[in-house]
């Protein structure tokens, strides 16, 4: 591990989720996921919905952007008041917003008019946490003049307590905001879409029975991402788990040294006069995490007899003395996050995010189906393929556990497959090697699309078990000036031939298979012979060779995350040489190798 990187398990998020989203149906709530700590990562977003949670709240644009570039098209909250030069983004991209502000209501008004539409707001009520919030007093005339504007709907009151003036949840001042709301609701002459009744700090509340009757919205971050570590300070809830994130560095130095520093003290690099304590010489660690990537004092070590010391910019200081087992250079060491940290943690280019699944996988399927056209049938009678993927183990079978072949002519003929695959699984990766980007523009969109736009055609109607983030594309050659720009805007991982001629297709590989499972249940595989340099075939010059073709193959099989397998360009103009050889791929991607 070169760089520090934070793990993400996906499971136990969606385990959180639902667990809240359970507690809180019991009363009448209906909870909003909070994805602004994992800055509206795609894959934590729908480990949320898969738990439940009727939609996603976040705090920042460019992460409403992020999110529905990757296909995610729920109910969309934005927490935060935008400012008056973001008012039309607001209104086109997200569903409803927290208001306080009737200036900027105004705005979103004349915004809203301008463009046809309808925005809905939740307007504030400050409780006495003293962040945002329309006082109380001035409540009655604020809704009088919201309601005077077109283009906006008042769809309910909210509060938010705890984040600046630590003011907890109480029966009484939620009794409060469910009068505003009765308050309001007299003045509309309608019931009220949601009264939101705080965040996870208003949790401990609803699980003691002492929720107000009323309150039917909760805007839950920490409780789902953290398990509560924040939230149930006293006494943790049990139900919900604490180990969603890690952060792993690598120890740079270990040496025994004084405790105390030795010199004349100062101030350190960010302005403070640190305080140490003479406990004789004792063995230190120095860590890759600095704080340019995290709140030092929120980390929680892992393992046995690691303390936190302190950090500068760049570096870690542990001490290791009573570290078990002993620790030494180039080993890892890890730690839990308090919420600031997780934070600071998220928002560090530096730090690599790993979302993963740490649940029992099936592994690899022994079960097959073949799916084919007429002369992919074919193929696969003529080169006893069937019998051949029986000879490794496998046995024909139905079912979700199945690994899927297809093999057809056209690349088009491939999106129905991944969208089958995709809906089996839940959350799908993609490894597409090609020689062509098939990234042209897909102008009809009521045709199939075109052979050399239907790569542009999944990107543009992804589905929404499939993220951007998990798909990679090996083996490219070929882009017209307009594919180029179409691939840079992508979000794909792109590797090139001259990429792969450079660290090689072993490791291009290695890292396409670890892209396209991050926080998936597995990946889908598509594969075009154009993409490999065969001996005596003009179509696949330049491309990669058997051998490496081999072994993607095998290292796809190997990894125990390839769900499904695809082969396209098998048609009647294809040498029969090639098609045999193609057929000896398929075998590899099943597992077959030389011992």
């Amino acid at each position: 591990m070169s760089d520090p990187q934070i793990s993400i398990d996906l499971a136990r998020i969606e385990h959180n989720a639902r667990t809240v989203v359970d507690l809180c149906k019991s009363s009448g709530i209906t909870p909003f996921g909070v994805t602004k700590g994992t800055c509206g990562m795609p894959q934590v977003a729908r480990a949320m919905l898969r738990g439940g949670v009727a939609g996603i709240a976040e705090s920042r644009f460019e992460n409403i952007r992020r999110l529905r570039d990757a296909g995610i098209d729920c109910p969309i909250m934005l927490l935060r008041s935008p400012p008056l030069t973001r008012v039309e983004e607001l209104v086109r991209s997200v569903d409803i917003s927290l208001q306080s502000e009737l200036q900027l209501m105004r705005e979103i008004s004349r915004v809203a008019e301008r463009l046809g539409r309808v925005h809905d707001v939740i307007l504030m009520i400050d409780l006495g946490d003293l962040r945002e919030g329309i006082w109380p007093n001035d409540l009655v005339p604020t809704v009088e003049a919201v309601m005077e504007l077109p283009g906006v709907r008042i769809a309910g009151v909210g509060t938010n307590l705890t984040c600046f003036g630590a003011i907890i949840p109480t029966q009484e001042n939620l009794t409060q905001l469910v009068g505003h709301a009765y308050k309001v609701e007299s003045m509309t002459g309608r019931p009220l879409d949601w009264v939101s009744g705080g965040n996870s700090s208003s949790l401990p509340l609803l699980l003691a029975g002492g929720m107000p009757a009323g309150v039917n919205n909760l805007r839950i971050g920490e409780a789902i991402l953290q398990g509560g570590r924040e939230t149930f300070l006293t006494e943790p809830w049990e139900a919900l788990d604490r180990e969603v994130f890690e952060l792993t560095g690598e120890l740079l130095e270990v040496k025994t040294k004084p405790s105390l520093p030795i010199g004349l003290s100062g101030l350190d690099a960010f302005g403070n006069a640190p305080v140490f304590i003479d406990e004789g010489d004792r063995l230190r660690g120095i860590a890759n995490i600095g704080r340019e990537d995290v709140i030092a004092e929120g980390l929680i070590p892992t393992q046995r007899g690691v303390r936190v010391l302190g950090a500068s910019s760049d570096h870690l200081v542990l001490d290791l003395t009573d570290a078990d087992p002993p620790l030494a250079v180039g080993e890892n060491v890890s730690f839990r996050m308090n919420y600031g940290a997780l934070l600071t943690v998220m928002t560090s280019e530096y730090v690599e995010k790993v979302p993963m699944r740490d649940v029992c996988e099936k592994g690899e399927a022994r079960t097959y189906t073949i799916e084919t056209d007429a002369i992919g049938g074919a193929l696969v009678v003529v080169q006893n393929i069937p019998e051949r993927i029986e000879h490794l183990g496998f046995e024909k079978g139905e079912g979700d556990d199945a690994l899927a072949l297809s093999i057809c002519a056209r690349r088009r003929d491939i999106l129905p497959k991944v969208q089958a695959s995709g809906q089996r699984h839940d959350a799908l990766g993609l490894v597409w090697i090609d020689s062509d980007a098939a990234m042209m523009p897909d102008r009809d969109a009521d045709a199939a699309p075109p052979e050399n736009a239907v790569l542009r055609r999944l990107l543009d109607r992804l589905p929404p078990f499939i993220a951007p983030e998990n798909i990679v594309l090996i083996g490219l050659r070929n882009a017209a000036p307009e594919e180029v720009e179409a691939l840079k805007a992508s979000r794909m991982r792109i590797f090139t031939m001259s990429e792969i001629d450079a660290l090689g297709l072993r490791q291009a590989m290695r890292e396409a298979i670890a892209i396209a499972s991050a926080g998936t249940r597995g990946f889908h595989l598509c594969y075009s012979p154009t993409a490999t340099d065969m001996s005596g075939w003009s179509g696949g010059i330049g491309g990669i060779t058997v051998r490496e073709t081999h072994s993607a193959m095998e290292m796809a099989a190997l990894s125990g995350k390839l769900r499904s397998l695809s082969i396209s360009g098998i048609d009647a103009a294809l040498p029969s040489p090639i098609g045999a050889e193609c057929a000896n791929f398929i075998l590899s991607a099943f597992g077959k190798t030389i011992l």
